[in-house]
C-alpha cells in the first residue's frame, strides 16, 4: 500500500479498485497522530497525498473505509513517497 503524488503521471493517486460500487462509503486518512487529513463520502476523487492545498511529508498515513452497507469497516495503512 504505497503511492508516489511526485507529479510523473505514475501511481500519483491513491486508488482504491472497487470502492466505486459503493457509493455511500466514506474513507477516511489519518495522520500518525489521529488528525484526520482527508474524507470522502463516495469516491468521485482519489487522494493526492494533499492537504488544505499543500503536498503532505513522505510518511505513513492510516485509514477506515467503511462501505456503510452493514459491512465492519476496514483499516490499515497507507505509504505517502515523493
Amino acid at each position: 500500500n504505497a503511492f508516489s503524488p511526485n507529479g510523473d503521471g505514475i501511481n500519483d493517486f491513491w486508488r482504491i479498485n472497487g470502492l466505486e460500487l459503493y457509493p455511500n462509503s466514506q474513507i477516511t486518512i489519518f495522520t500518525r497522530y489521529g488528525q484526520a487529513i482527508y474524507k470522502s463520502i463516495g469516491y468521485k476523487k482519489s487522494w493526492d497525498g494533499m492537504h488544505n492545498g499543500k503536498n503532505l511529508p513522505v510518511g505513513t498515513y492510516y485509514y477506515i473505509i467503511d462501505l456503510r452497507d452493514g459491512s465492519k469497516p476496514v483499516s490499515g495503512s497507507i505509504l505517502l513517497l515523493r
